[in-house]
């Protein structure tokens, strides 16, 4: 089932969202290329197990733009998780949304149950706004320069194994494609900012992490400095699939999000 978009007004702006399902409630925080939208597979899949919700992070998708700051992010993601429940929640953080994930979960340890880390990394510790490294800084420019499509068609490319089903393919450049510059460039700022590394000792949340083996974004080796950081964490490496592996499997990706979150659950 379609959900449509749903809109709650914060102190920080207005934010987006997806909602579906019922049960242990689970936030789901997207990539740098991704929206709300990227995650139907799961608002579907497990909509008999769990209550989620997916927001647009601010400059995305109808959200309002934010600061360039994971800080700033960080305190939106807060802000929002404690309007739409009362409760601890399960977080689902992907790429850039993995590192929203992680600072919620050091911010407010008393509200993160279980934390899913999915093709992710600690940040990349840089320092200024000058110091957006070439790759970041030529998709921001391919984002003004190019039409949606085309851009959207580039940044499935670069994410996706050759061989890639096209119909894959072609919900990840739809998705892509949607981005808004605005968004796009204080969220990249704020990646290359963060260095969440030295702090991932106190992330209290049971964690599971999660890499791709034809991930070309976030490889293991980017992701490695969460499994020997984070004191409760386990891991599991996704084969064949590459940097949107919630939508390459879904029902795969479902099993594992299912299998660890819904574990000792009542």
């Amino acid at each position: 089932m379609k959900q449509e978009r749903q809109r709650i007004d914060l102190s920080q702006g207005t934010l987006s969202y997806l909602r579906a399902g019922n049960g242990p409630p689970v936030v789901f925080f997207h990539g740098l290329n991704g929206n709300a939208e990227s995650w139907r597979r799961q608002l579907d899949g497990l909509a008999g197990s769990l209550e989620m919700w997916a927001w647009d992070a601010p400059g995305y998708g109808d959200s309002d733009p934010g600061g360039d700051h994971l800080d700033d992010l960080a305190t939106a993601a807060l802000a929002f998780i404690e309007r739409v429940t009362a409760g601890p929640v399960h977080l689902v953080g992907h790429s850039m949304g993995g590192l929203v994930a992680m600072a919620v979960a050091l911010r407010a340890p008393e509200r993160v149950r279980r934390l899913v880390l999915s093709c992710t990394h600690p940040g990349h510790g840089l320092s200024g706004a000058a110091a957006a490294d070439e790759r970041y800084r030529r998709r921001l420019r391919e984002l003004s320069e190019l039409p949606p499509a085309e851009y959207g068609a580039r940044r499935a490319r670069g994410m996706l194994p050759e061989g890639t089903d096209p119909m894959v393919v072609a919900e990840v450049a739809r998705i892509a494609a949607a981005a808004r510059a605005e968004g796009m460039a204080a969220a990249a700022l704020a990646i290359q900012r963060a260095n969440l590394q030295p702090a991932l000792p106190g992330i209290q949340a049971p964690t599971l992490v999660l890499t791709a083996d034809r991930d070309r974004v976030a490889p293991l080796a980017k992701a490695r400095p969460l499994l020997d950081g984070i004191p409760d964490v386990r891991h599991r490496v996704l084969e064949g699939l590459g940097h949107a592996p919630y939508i390459e499997d879904g029902a795969g990706y479902n099993a594992l999000l299912a299998d660890f979150l819904l574990r000792s659950e009542p």
